[in-house]
């Protein structure tokens, strides 16, 4: 039965969502550190609102307003407290106007992502919505940027001493090195910074030409959206829908509020780093374990099944390592990543499907509804690459490829911060 939220909670007469993370007074007094008598002492200045839920008895307390207290009263102890504390996992470091994460995913700039792959329906009006805060209300296509170094010939070197299975932060990477020409100051100078971002998308698409059938970089040519450029690198026909669904994996890719990677290349943009050196640096980041590199293992443990039986046997071996499963159990979506289930709602209603993206579609909803685990959007991109018949390691690339708008748009608002990102360190003996 669904209730309404208004009749749940309530704070001085104020209706509230029922997705706010809510701890009872015992909590609140553990979470700040106090007594129960310094608690009502903070209500009563009106420092924290009590929360009246129809389930509970007694009061409960936003954490969100108990960490904002909790800050302020470690900002008050001094910029070192303050600064360690704001490291934590979930606590802003720094102010953005690029992202909000909501129950239903992220917002861009005030626009829900998964409606942004409906109207416009465009990576390329999105990329220009964060760049710039406006976005544009005829579908963009860019002509392609001519490419300023022999990318092919680095990846060819490459080749030669990686696996048989390309990384493709790693192809990126070296690709974003190879075109870097441009001191920041150039770039600024010569208003070059849109030319770059774009050039730089371009060439993260002929990169997907090394996981297709023809194994080597597709530079773009023409004027095309640029998921038709992925679409024929990865060999793939580019449909009306394979378009739509390669729009969509970009754009509810494209950007994910302060994440590691984000932070890594906001760092860079900081101390006066050039836009292609800031996207290396987060590309670096992207590449661990917890996030493309797991991402890699998550799209092996869907990969590959043929039957049932093995559907089965990857769910027990699932719950074994239930904690620590690759692609599963985002820590700001507990109810599941809006972002997944739209990718996958996406490759059943839409793709020519496959027995293994059937297979896979039942390997998620078991792992679900029998254990709980609500897949993130690495899964999402897994299970698209397989309805629509993409080669191994696609769905990183499209990770990778729509990231970077986000990491774009992070460098230009860093720039116009103008402070460098420097936390402070806690000294302690050994």
């Amino acid at each position: 039965m669904n209730e309404n939220p208004k009749s749940i909670l309530s704070r001085d007469a104020s209706p509230v969502t029922d997705h706010e993370d809510l701890l009872d007074a015992r909590q609140a007094c553990a979470l700040l550190d106090i007594k129960a008598a310094t608690l009502y002492t903070y209500v009563s200045r009106g420092l924290l609102q009590p929360l009246r839920h129809a389930r509970s008895k007694g009061n409960l307390y936003s954490r969100k307003e108990l960490e904002t207290l909790q800050l302020r009263s470690m900002a008050r102890a001094g910029q070192g407290a303050m600064a360690a504390q704001a490291m934590y996992f979930g606590h802003p470091v720094l102010t953005s106007s690029i992202t909000e994460i909501t129950p239903a995913g992220p917002c861009y700039r005030g626009h829900l992502a998964t409606g942004l792959v409906n109207a416009p329906g465009a990576f390329e009006n999105v990329a220009e919505l964060l760049w710039t805060g406006a976005l544009p209300d005829a579908v963009r296509v860019w002509p392609a940027q001519p490419l300023t170094a022999d990318v092919q010939r680095a990846l060819e070197v490459m080749a030669t001493v990686d696996d048989a299975t390309p990384r493709v932060m790693r192809l990126f990477s070296i690709t974003a090195t190879m075109l870097d020409s441009f001191s920041v100051l150039q770039e600024q100078q010569s208003d070059a910074t849109i030319h770059l971002a774009r050039q730089l998308l371009f060439a993260f698409a002929g990169c997907c030409g090394v996981l297709g059938p023809l194994g080597r970089f597709i530079a773009p040519q023409g004027q095309a959206p640029l998921a038709q450029h992925v679409l024929e690198a990865l060999g793939a026909q580019p449909t009306s829908a394979a378009l739509h669904a390669v729009n969509a994996a970009l754009i509810l890719g494209a950007d994910h509020e302060l994440s590691s990677p984000t932070f890594s290349a906001r760092i860079a943009a900081s101390v006066g780093s050039g836009l292609h050196a800031c996207i290396v640096a987060a590309l670096a980041t992207q590449r661990g374990v917890a996030l493309a590199g797991g991402g890699d293992v998550a799209e092996d443990l869907m990969r590959g099944m043929t039957s049932m039986a093995q559907l089965n046997q990857r769910v027990a071996e699932a719950e074994r390592h239930r904690q620590s499963l690759p692609g599963f159990l985002h820590p700001l979506y507990p109810q599941g990543d809006p972002r997944a289930a739209a990718l996958i709602e996406l490759a059943r209603s839409t793709g020519p499907g496959s027995a293994q993206a059937e297979l896979a579609c039942r390997f998620v909803e078991t792992l679900k509804q029998e254990l709980g685990l609500h897949p993130n959007i690495e899964i999402g991109l897994v299970v698209l690459g397989l309805a629509w018949g993409l080669p191994p390691r696609s769905a990183n690339a499209l990770w990778g490829m729509g990231r970077t708008a986000g990491w774009i748009a992070h460098v230009l608002e860093q720039r116009q911060a103008g402070v460098a990102l420097r936390p402070r360190g806690q000294f302690r003996t050994a």
